[in-house]
């Protein structure tokens, strides 16, 4: 299993610090939630397909056939300096997609990409990393063309635990390892 800078960061960091969701499996892609299928965290975070036409395949992925589609991460309070990594096989994501929505305005992500290609087979991983600590209202990420999947999701965050009435009082995410599915 390779690791990542971030997941390797991430990972070294105490449980006392950092909160992480992963999302291995995905149940609805038609606009309702999807809550995480693993990790540590204490909140309640979920993603939701905002836009497209995507299914869940077989496998648990979310599977856009016939075009792109976006999707939202709720439930992030406070926030600070979240990690995030996306796993997609096909086509690849639209990396201009990738920001933290807050009062203020988006917030963008450093963007490494490991890529394995483009099209059937691809398998692209996006590790993103936030330098800011504050609200946050979601974030956003989405695919670029047809024939993208969203096979893992993994969000985390280090720091202090600061609640946010009504939210979730850390989010964010880093790797802590990929996996390929078929």
């Amino acid at each position: 299993m390779k690791y990542s800078t971030l997941a390797f960061t991430l990972a070294t960091a105490t449980a006392a610090s950092a909160d992480v969701y992963v999302w291995e499996s995905f149940t609805d892609a038609g606009g309702g939630t999807n809550a995480p299928t693993g990790g540590n965290g204490t909140g309640s975070p979920s993603l939701v397909v905002v836009s497209g036409s995507p299914f869940v395949a077989g496998s648990g992925n979310l599977y856009g056939p016939s075009g792109p589609f976006t999707m939202h991460l709720y439930g992030a309070g406070f926030v600070s300096n979240p990690t995030m990594e996306i796993a997609g096989l096909g086509s690849i994501f639209d990396t201009s997609s990738f920001y933290l929505n807050t009062a203020q305005g988006p917030v963008f992500p450093t963007v490494e990409v490991t890529s394995g290609g483009e099209g059937f087979g691809a398998f692209n991983t996006y590790s993103l990393s936030w330098d800011y600590a504050g609200p946050a209202i979601f974030f956003n990420f989405g695919t670029i063309a047809p024939h993208a999947s969203l096979d893992r999701l993994t969000i985390g965050t280090l720091g202090e635990t600061i609640p946010a009435p009504g939210a979730l009082a850390l989010l964010g995410l880093a790797g802590l390892g990929r996996r390929r599915r078929a």
